[in-house]
């Protein structure tokens, strides 16, 4: 929308005023002046009529001709005079002969005069053919009366009334020039200081710098907007240095910080990202700032996790693991940027955890190797045993002695195994060679319920299986099996003896496998901690009722390598949940 200067409006205002007042005020002098000329050519007819009547009364009939007296006197006051008789017969004229003029009695001007004394009227003169002004009046002469009238062309006065037309509108004509050019002139005089606070202003928001103050007016209005428009231009100068001191330091935090950040806004577009998230990520525009992440972030993994950040869940966490020169391992957290209470983005935070993956592989294949290294002779010393419980003649003291030997051989076997198969899973997961594929979970279950019978019924428990039928499940069955199978044999130790099992499947945005058994609750403090390694709550029931410490933590990398996780809760009435997620 196109708008004009301030200084135009004004003018343009007071130009329609101007215009219009001196139009009218033209109208008003003109009609004054017409009718005062009017008046006054009026009192001139009527003095002069006066006199004529004093000299005609005065004079006998007898003794005047009355032509010579109109043509003499006509002369001398440059008018028309007329002398009419009581029936209307003209008696003379200045102008006419008598003879040649009809009866006047019915003249509007006679008719007032005889009606009233004296009558004005101006009116076309059918006689001379011209617009006259004429002023009669009644005269007794004697026993009779005659009317005298005099008149003049009205095409004389208004000549010299039309003379001052144009001079009034020459000297209106000017005095309207003269007042536009004022109104301009003021115009801008007015609209000057607030021209240049505009333009000032315009600089300062265009780089909020203000060279100098803004100059404040005489006006007391435009003097005191003048000192707050200073005032205010003062404090958003000293807001933005504030404001960029804080992110200058915020920015500088977040550099120094030993990991990658990266924050979004909730349509995507990264609002900061420090060097170490650049580096990290191999990022090479040089414009980052602003831009959608899908735009600037080359790997699918983590183009995948931000997605996953936008969703529901309020924190995730994940571990990612990037080619470039060599393989490296990321640590990813994404938790919402809350701001009154709203989510308006979210927080990527990247820590590189190569290092720590490489020792926890330096340790997960030394204890493959010493597993490995052990599984020969205490594959021997099982079969010594055995041999020595067969052939030997021993005391019943020292059978049971040796019975010992042989359950802690078998225990040790046990705990190697288990290592052993801990190790494989890590490598698999390492290396990425488990293949999951699509199956029907249901069946999955079936079948594990066939693998399990016999434990069910020699600890004499039930076991319980609800699944839908199109529930369906990318996995790896032989893995998924063996953690149903870790976390039964968990609940049969640790459970109630003759108690129910139960396992259910809940499907929503996951899909939840509900492995529960009554028993003993697992304090919370305990919940997180259990699928450590060789952690136990109560060792002295855990060495009653065996195990090598290893199952949950076997549970826990299957759940991991299958893209999901494992939690354990307690339920009323002495129910112990474990769950195994999975994504849909």
């Amino acid at each position: 929308m196109k708008r004009r200067p301030l200084f135009l409006q004004l003018f343009l205002t007071y130009m329609p005023i101007i215009v219009v007042g001196l139009f009218l005020l033209l109208l008003i002098v003109n009609s004054v002046i017409k009718n005062a000329y009017y008046d006054e050519k009026e009192r001139s007819l009527e003095n002069q009529s006066q006199i004529f009547k004093t000299i005609l009364t005065n004079i006998s009939p007898e003794e005047i001709s009355y032509q010579k007296f109109c043509q003499k006197y006509g002369e001398v006051i440059s008018a028309r005079i007329t002398i009419i008789d009581g029936t209307g017969n003209v008696l003379g004229d200045s102008d006419k002969n008598p003879k040649e003029m009809d009866n006047h009695l019915l003249r509007p001007e006679i008719v007032q005069a005889a009606s009233i004394g004296i009558g004005t009227i101006r009116r076309y003169s059918q006689t001379i053919n011209k617009d006259f002004m004429y002023y009669a009046q009644k005269i007794s002469i004697k026993n009779s009366y005659l009317f005298l009238r005099v008149s003049m062309p009205l095409h004389s006065i208004e000549a010299i009334i039309e003379k001052l037309q144009n001079q009034i509108i020459i000297i209106g004509t000017l005095i309207g020039i003269f007042l536009l050019y004022v109104s301009y002139h003021f115009s801008k005089i007015l609209t000057n200081p607030i021209e240049s606070m505009r333009k000032e202003a315009k600089r300062f928001v265009s780089n909020f710098q203000l060279p100098k103050p803004m100059p404040v007016p005489e006006t007391r209005e435009l003097a005191s907007l003048s000192i707050s428009l200073n005032k205010m231009a003062k404090e958003v100068d000293s807001k933005i240095k504030s404001v960029q001191r804080e992110k200058d330091e915020k920015e500088s935090l977040l550099s120094s910080i030993d990991g990658g950040i990266i924050a979004l806004d909730e349509k995507g577009r990264i609002i900061f990202i420090n060097k170490i998230a650049i580096n990290y990520l191999n990022i090479s525009s040089i414009t980052i700032e602003g831009k959608n992440y899908e735009n600037i972030l080359k790997h699918k993994k983590i183009i995948s996790f931000i997605k996953d950040s936008f969703g529901p869940k309020e924190n995730i966490q994940k571990e990612i693991y990037i080619k470039l020169n060599k393989k490296r391992y990321y640590l990813l957290n994404a938790s919402p940027l809350i701001r009154n209470t709203m989510k308006t983005g979210v927080l990527i935070l990247i820590n590189d955890i190569t290092f720590q993956k490489q020792l926890e592989k330096l340790r997960s294949d030394f204890v493959a190797n010493v597993s490995h290294e052990l599984k020969t002779p205490i594959t021997s010393i099982m079969g010594f045993l055995e041999l020595l419980m067969i052939k030997a003649k021993l005391s019943n003291e020292e059978k049971k002695y040796l019975e010992k030997v042989v359950n802690h051989t078998n225990r040790l076997n046990e705990i190697i195994d288990d290592l052993l198969k801990l190790s494989k899973i890590e490598s698999q997961e390492e290396d990425n060679t488990i293949v999951l594929k699509s199956q029907k979970l249901k069946s999955i279950l079936i079948n594990f319920e066939d693998d399990i019978h016999d434990l069910v019924e020699k600890n004499r428990n039930t076991l319980l299986i609800n699944c839908a039928e199109n529930i369906t499940v990318k996995v790896d069955s032989q893995l998924l099996r063996e953690a149903l199978l870790n976390l039964l044999e968990n609940s049969i130790k640790y459970g109630d003896k003759k108690s129910p099992l139960k396992i259910s499947v809940e499907k929503d945005s996951t899909i939840q496998i509900h492995v529960d058994n009554i028993g003993i609750p697992i304090d919370k403090k305990y919940q997180k901690r259990i699928f450590q390694r060789f952690y136990r709550v109560d060792k002295s029931r855990a060495r009653k009722a065996g195990g090598t410490g290893l199952g949950l933590a076997i549970v826990k990398h299957i759940a991991i390598v299958h893209g999901g996780g494992v939690s354990v809760k307690s339920l009323d009435n002495r129910v112990t949940r474990f769950t195994i997620t999975l994504p849909r």
